[in-house]
């Protein structure tokens, strides 16, 4: 284990792999709390680790100091899940195996969470202490694995030893095991922002030193996407995954989401059709594929598509609210104005539901909800020009030109330069005249 400030999970942690580890050796990037003296209470073996921004490099410094013949590294935010002291045993027996893949259940708040074209799923709650939490997405790491000085940690982040063992030509499968982590739920605002902050210029990093390697190009468009909100940064690298893995669907994937957020959805159409071909239960391709067919206007296909990503274990809001608005655009108002108000009682905090609350209430012959669940829309974070837009569009369709006139004009003194904006107050000034 590497850990800094650890102190309010780590006997959680450790607490989980009693009876299992013969010997705990922790890495110390810097703890100023109490985490040292809870890991020696467990009888823990201390190293100092300065930190590199590699964490790599720092698990190698802690893999330095193993001894026993088998090692299984955690994080002090998680967890074993209970059954795996039995499966473990077992799985050490097998000397034909160097590595075993185990599948992490990273826990959230939000079920519209999205990471590495994981959606988010209802969560089972299989462990006691993962019951006050709606939602995981699952993710896959070699954590089991011989000691051998052949094998060691490699890239700076996302870190793994499985590309050692697969270039040593040695075996490694599934190993059929659970780890619960807790940091996307545990961890305070500031804290979480500054690991995105740290994943994302790593994953910079990891790219310029592996230009080549699909995790890595794959991982940096990710970042690019998803934390920089730079959808025309991150398609060359989506495109460069591609030519990579033709055969893997995570590029055709992203590339699509890419498009269909750039508008171009001929495009975005044809990747997604490949990366359904290529894995038929890909929830995340299946709701893009959703997407598209509501931007274009084909709702009865868009409804199928997200009904298809939900049976698929899509729990996201989102999903739910554009399902109920390809519903209200098919002339289902009452049963789809149901799934849009439930998505939104479930993720106040997603702005985008706002938007598709207030077209579809619009569409549903609602125009004063419409209006007050715009303009509620303009008093939160993460305004675009398109707010404006769609509040004043709605107030002018309900007649209240006035309020429509007051919001174009707060528009335009936020986004001065943008043309949409421009043209509607051009329009109205033409009318008032």
């Amino acid at each position: 284990m590497i850990v800094k400030n650890g102190a309010a999970s780590i006997a959680r942690c450790l607490e989980s792999m009693r009876g299992i580890a013969d010997r705990i050796t922790i890495g110390d990037t810097g703890s100023t709390d109490d985490t040292l003296r809870i890991a020696r209470s467990f009888g823990a073996s201390i190293v100092s680790v300065p930190w590199q921004d590699d964490f790599a490099a720092a698990r190698n410094a802690v893999l330095e100091h193993a001894t026993c013949d088998w090692i299984i590294f955690l994080d002090a935010d998680e967890m074993l899940d209970q059954a795996a002291a039995r499966q473990i045993k077992s799985l050490t027996t097998d000397s034909s195996v160097f590595g075993y893949d185990v599948t992490t259940w990273n826990y959230v708040m939000d079920a519209g969470f999205r990471s590495s074209g994981e959606q988010a799923r209802a969560n089972p709650v299989i462990a006691p202490e993962t019951g006050g939490y709606p939602a995981y997405f699952p993710s896959s790491n070699t954590r089991l694995f011989r000691r051998d000085p052949l094998i060691y940690f490699e890239h700076c982040v996302h870190e793994t030893v499985a590309d050692r063992i697969d270039e040593l030509g040695l075996h490694r499968r599934r190993g059929d095991f659970l780890i619960h982590h807790f940091g996307y739920v545990e961890d305070t605002t500031v804290r979480r922002s500054q690991k995105e902050n740290l994943y994302y210029s790593l994953a910079l990093k990891k790219v310029l030193g592996s230009p080549e390697s699909y995790e890595a190009v794959l991982g940096a468009g990710i970042a690019e996407l998803d934390h920089a909100k730079q959808a025309a940064t991150a398609l060359p690298y989506f495109e460069k995954a591609i030519s990579l893995c033709p055969y893997q669907p995570g590029g055709w994937v992203y590339n699509g989401v890419c498009l269909t957020r750039l508008g171009r959805y001929d495009e975005a159409l044809q990747h997604i059709h490949r990366a359904t071909s290529l894995d038929p239960n890909h929830a995340l391709a299946t709701s893009t594929l959703g997407d598209v067919y509501l931007q274009t206007g084909d709702h009865k296909n868009s409804r199928l598509a997200y009904e298809r990503a939900i049976q698929l274990g899509d729990a996201s809001p989102l999903t739910l609210a554009k399902l109920g608005a390809a519903e209200v655009n098919l002339g289902h108002s009452e049963s789809g104005m149901a799934r849009v108000e439930t998505a939104l009682s479930q993720s106040l905090d997603n702005t985008e539901l706002y938007d598709i609350y207030a077209t579809a209430a619009f569409l549903a012959g609602r125009p004063i909800d419409a209006c007050e669940v715009a303009n509620r829309r303009l008093s939160m974070k993460g305004l675009s020009a398109f707010n404006f837009v769609l509040a004043a569009t709605l107030h002018l369709h309900t007649n209240m030109r006035h309020k429509a006139h007051g919001i174009l004009h707060d528009g335009i003194r936020r986004f001065p330069e943008d043309p949409e904006l421009r043209n509607m107050i051009a329009s109205l000034g033409v009318l008032a005249s």
